[in-house]
């Protein structure tokens, strides 16, 4: 479904909000009592507040490249996988359901420094074009400077064929509440009128007619009270007409934020007092993309996700010398409002060091001294499964356990680790962790800073993890302690963005 609209001519998109997010009390150190406890055997938890007027996607710099064999970049830019990454990025953001995906440039690594011959950029718009069609819910395609044929941008007529594939190189789209404005940020450029640009002749800003409908775009969007987001592929500080693009955007009122791609890593600014917020690349590990929450009083929760691919030849984060997520408050963050903490209903924290908050978006769990375990507020459970996504930020070791005492004490842990030891990186273990005895064990390039997606079922006897893109593990059940299930960090931090655990049949 994508967004083909004429710019001056919007569609309107309805959004239906659904999700119950959590309530209950922040927790610091051993369990408390909990006010309300979920119904038996099922919890679903969404770590945003309740009342959104929709929810958006953005993903940027895919660099998209069929039957490419190098990594570029110095070997840290993933297009090798091309063939698997795009299916799986298209599955992962059909699953969450958004009012709009917008693409923000460099879905396809053509023009730029790449110098493909027109049959290879044909063939790159065509597989983009088969990425769009994957997707159950509408889109929007932008360009970036990756998307003409030409290294040198000079006119429009070369966006003829990116056209034909996607629709307006500009235009907007509204959700309840909302509008996205989505630019094109390539300014034409001939003969060097704007200077050397980015050292292959493009120059980036919007040219007088883009900059007059803009304007036109953020009067009419304020006139209907629409909170505005505007995004564009190259951060606007690198634009010749910056200051021209500022006081459009200040001067309308409306405007919240502005997001971008290009950079290929994960910060945060201001222009004439607007944050400018600039995502990481889809084709870094760990393959992300952002979740925006949208609430009626122009507040943005932004939630970094992944895609959840740590195949067996991806380069972990640590090739970086400093990750391109950034720091937490990077990669998870809200704007335009308080930043208020969740209470954790239905959970208990256990661990003399723990801490558990619920912000931004997500679930940080810590101990600096030993282990931070949270377990289900729930009546002890047989045959269940639990689904966790969470990133491993640092420290030994991250899981989830199944069917132990009430005290966390005993069960069964799905883990994993990046370090190497007899255990395994990846495995599944009974008891103890000072005694534990391993069921199954294997080892992957195991990386920090990389989400983990991690399904834990027992049913029939028989205990079985799933780590997404990974390997399954699976062994006899055994002895339960009691029925209780969790997850936990080994000294350090993990993040939670996903979590689910449901009763079987």
């Amino acid at each position: 479904m994508p967004v083909k609209q004429p710019p001056a001519i919007p569609r309107r998109a309805l959004f239906r909000a659904g999700g119950a997010a959590l309530s209950g009390l922040v927790f610091r150190g051993r369990a408390a009592a909990l006010q309300t406890t979920p119904p038996a055997g099922i919890f679903d938890g969404r770590f945003v507040p309740e009342g959104a007027d929709c929810k958006v996607v953005f993903v940027s710099d895919q660099h998209y490249w069929p039957g490419h064999l190098e990594n570029w970049g110095g070997g840290g830019q993933i297009t090798t996988s091309t063939d698997r990454r795009m299916p799986d990025l298209a599955a992962a953001l059909n699953e969450e359901r958004p009012g709009l995906s917008i693409h923000g440039g460099d879905v396809i690594s053509a023009g730029g420094s790449f110098f493909p011959t027109p049959e290879e950029y044909a063939r790159q718009l065509a597989f983009a074009q088969s990425f769009y069609r994957k997707l159950s819910h509408p889109y929007a395609p932008m360009l970036g400077n990756h998307e003409t044929l030409e290294a040198l941008y000079q006119d429009e007529a070369q966006l003829a064929d990116w056209s034909r594939h996607f629709g307006p190189p500009y235009r907007f789209h509204d959700l309840k509440g909302w509008r996205f404005v989505c630019l094109n940020c390539l300014l034409p450029n001939p003969q060097g009128r704007h200077g050397r640009g980015d050292g292959y002749g493009n120059a980036f800003g919007i040219d007088a007619a883009q900059l007059e409908w803009l304007s036109r775009t953020l009067k009419d969007a304020c006139s209907k009270r629409l909170h505005v987001v505007v995004c564009t592929h190259v951060p606007p500080r690198a634009w010749v007409n910056a200051a021209a693009f500022e006081q459009a955007i200040s001067g309308a009122g409306c405007v919240r934020a502005v997001v971008c791609g290009h950079v290929h890593r994960n910060s945060a600014g201001q222009l004439g007092g607007i944050p400018v917020i600039t995502r990481t690349a889809n084709v870094t590990t760990p393959f992300g993309f952002t979740v925006i929450h949208c609430y009626p009083g122009g507040r943005l929760i932004m939630v970094q996700k992944s895609q959840h691919f740590p195949f067996e030849d991806f380069i972990s984060a640590r090739f970086y010398s400093t990750s391109p997520l950034g720091a937490e408050s990077d990669r998870y963050l809200t704007l335009g409002g308080a930043s208020e903490q969740l209470p954790l209903t239905g959970l208990k924290v256990i661990g003399a060091d723990a801490q558990a908050v619920i912000q931004d978006g997500h679930l940080r769990l810590a101990s600096k001294s030993g282990r931070a375990l949270v377990l289900f507020d729930t009546a002890a459970l047989g045959e269940a499964r639990l689904g966790l996504t969470a990133v491993k930020a640092e420290g030994d070791r991250i899981g989830a356990l199944a069917l132990a005492g009430p005290d966390g004490a005993g069960g069964v842990e799905a883990a994993l680790t990046s370090r190497y030891s007899p255990d395994g990186k990846v495995y599944l273990a009974r008891g103890e962790s000072n005694a534990r005895e391993v069921l199954a064990r294997s080892w992957f390039n195991i990386g920090d800073s990389i989400a983990y997606r991690l399904t834990l079922e027992v049913r029939g006897g028989r205990i079985r993890a799933s780590w997404k893109n990974m390997l399954d593990l699976e062994a006899p059940a055994g002895r339960a302690a009691s029925g209780q299930f969790g997850f936990f960090v080994d000294r350090g931090t993990m993040f939670v963005t996903d979590l689910k655990l449901e009763q079987l049949a």
